[in-house]
């Protein structure tokens, strides 16, 4: 059996979690499955896997196999498809880590037209809001509201994210709402960022003369951000979140967010792709950043 065939054999048990549903997924007997795994490692000399009755998980070696295995599959993919014109239907499986809300109100519920464009293409997609390095933690491309200057990493730009200044109409009623960047020295601020970080209570805006920011009070601090959202509805303070996310809180009553200080507006997000620069772009991961970046457009949020 070739080297490739190995590789494709042996992400295969760590995607399927499993020797059998590997070989049914492969349509190999299980004996072949687990001869070939065995047969790698013996030629590499590490074990590759945790074995259990019921599932196997990769050892230390195994997870730094892992995603050098995946880039000589996908490498070799790309070759056999490198005169085909890419007329062929777009195949394989597509790992995408973007911001929670991102996913949940833009992403998924738009989903349906990118599968039905490339019913043979799987996503798997993760909704974290930390930043994750794409190429420790195997994944093929990351969306964030982030430009970033890594050398290992190729940032492309979508477009700015228009942010806004909110607080709960509930929170407004109790503290009067701030009329100007001097007002806010009277506010709270939901803190949002990692443990200890510390910009987490940093307001930002853009006035007639230019940047203006403010260290405020907070009253907790978040890590994600629908904890982040949550706790401006319960009024513990003023939040900065994409304008679009307004929408989904325009309903009436004391969590209702309301946009304060708009002559103040809170400098864009810029949204971008990351992902690998030692990774060629496979034709599954041009037809998804093609996708995303006129659903986002279209979506009017992006200027």
């Amino acid at each position: 059996m070739d080297t490739i065939r190995q590789y494709q054999i042996f992400i295969q048990i760590l995607e399927s979690g499993n020797f059998t549903r590997a070989a049914e997924t492969l349509g190999l007997p299980r004996s072949t499955v687990s001869t070939t795994l065995r047969t790698l490692e013996d030629r590499l000399g590490e074990q590759l896997l945790h074995r259990t009755t019921r599932q196997v998980s990769a050892t230390p070696q195994g997870e730094q196999f892992l995603q050098l295995a995946r880039d000589v599959v996908e490498n070799a993919q790309a070759a056999e498809t490198l005169f085909q014109g890419g007329g062929g239907p777009v195949r394989g499986r597509l790992r995408v880590n973007m911001t929670s809300q991102l996913a949940a109100r833009i992403v998924i519920p738009n989903l349906h037209t990118f599968q039905a464009a490339h019913p043979a293409l799987e996503l798997e997609l993760s909704a974290s809001d930390r930043l994750i390095d794409p190429v420790l933690e195997g994944v093929d491309l990351v969306v964030r509201a982030a430009e970033l200057t890594d050398s290992d990493l190729i940032c492309r730009k979508i477009g700015d994210i228009p942010m806004a200044s909110c607080a709960s109409r509930a929170y407004l009623d109790q503290r009067g709402a701030p009329r100007t960047p001097d007002d806010l020295d009277q506010h709270v601020i939901v803190g949002y960022g990692p443990t200890g970080h510390p910009d987490a209570r940093l307001w930002e805006g853009i006035g007639p003369s230019g940047p203006i920011s403010r260290t405020l009070r907070s009253l907790i601090s978040v890590d994600n951000t629908e904890a982040y959202t949550a706790a401006a509805q319960a009024a513990l303070g003023i939040v900065q979140i994409p304008r679009i996310h307004l929408v989904a809180h325009t309903r009436d009553g004391p969590g209702q967010l309301v946009e304060v200080l708009p002559d103040f507006p809170p400098p864009p997000m810029p949204l971008s792709f990351v992902y690998p620069r030692r990774r060629r772009a496979s034709p599954r991961l041009n037809v998804f950043m093609d996708w995303l970046d006129a659903l986002v457009r279209s979506e009017e949020f992006v200027i």
